[in-house]
């Protein structure tokens, strides 16, 4: 019998790596829960297309964690976002959240939803001061024991930075386009997103009733273990149309927003 050489171990070893790919792919995603799949420390994506509710479902995240385990949640917005909008979404949420625009501003033991992450943590400025700063928070936040989540539409624009410590991506309904123009790691996954919330659909015509399911449905990759998951969610509980839309007129404050 030949003696396996190294050269031999290490070929498949390779086809070893490339069917654990292959079946992370194309098995059904195992369906779980907010409290079952995330827990402090970590650091998360949230994509897709806008209006399918990234930021309500972040929120959400906050809010269950909130009430498993009694921790803060903070909501980081782009140092841009003026005082007044600042001031309208504070009132809007429950005391253990905090709006703020300062990253020296988030506690220990909280989420923090950092929304909009494409306009302050953009790929281009991967060099400057405060992406190098974020840099630091985000190789940290296990020390501090915090749960990052950020909040873009693909991760093209993103700091390459942040993509690559991720421990978990979650899609809410990516376009076919999202996977043409994402970056060439993620391309399969987002395409077998893409195809998750196609089947989801049943070629059924977009209307309200539809909508509403494919906001409230979430492809999920943990990295940990290198699964693909699915979970559900309503809106949080305080939830209005004015905190959809962050960076937006805020003459619609405190009008409800359509529900799940």
């Amino acid at each position: 019998m030949t003696k396996k050489t190294f050269l031999d171990k290490m070929r498949k070893w390779r086809k070893d790596k490339e069917e654990q790919y292959a079946r992370a792919i194309m098995e059904k995603p195992d369906h779980s829960t907010i409290l079952k799949l995330f827990s402090l420390p970590a650091i998360a994506l949230i994509l897709g297309s806008r209006r399918f509710g990234k930021t309500a479902t972040a929120h959400k995240i906050g809010e269950d964690l909130h009430r498993s385990k009694g921790i803060r949640v903070m909501v980081h917005l782009p140092p841009s976002c003026p005082q007044e909008i600042r001031k309208t979404i504070q009132m809007q949420l429950p005391d253990y959240m905090k709006v703020t625009t300062k990253t020296e501003e988030w506690e220990k033991d909280s989420v923090v939803i950092y929304d909009e992450a494409a306009q302050t943590a953009h790929a281009r400025r991967t060099q400057s001061g405060d992406a190098v700063a974020l840099d630091n928070l985000i190789g940290i936040s296990g020390q501090r024991n915090q749960f990052l989540i950020f909040i873009c539409h693909h991760t093209r624009k993103l700091d390459p930075n942040v993509v690559r410590e991720v421990n978990y991506i979650i899609w809410k309904r990516p376009t076919y386009a999202y996977q043409l123009f994402e970056r060439d790691e993620l391309t399969d996954f987002t395409m077998k997103a893409f195809d998750y919330f196609t089947d989801l659909r049943k070629g059924r015509k977009m209307n309200d009733t539809i909508r509403r399911m494919l906001k409230r449905n979430n492809l999920v990759l943990d990295f940990n273990d290198f699964r693909f998951f699915s979970f559900e969610n309503q809106l949080p509980c305080y939830w209005t149309e004015d905190l959809s839309n962050l960076f937006q007129n805020i003459n619609k404050a405190g009008r409800k927003a359509p529900g799940y």
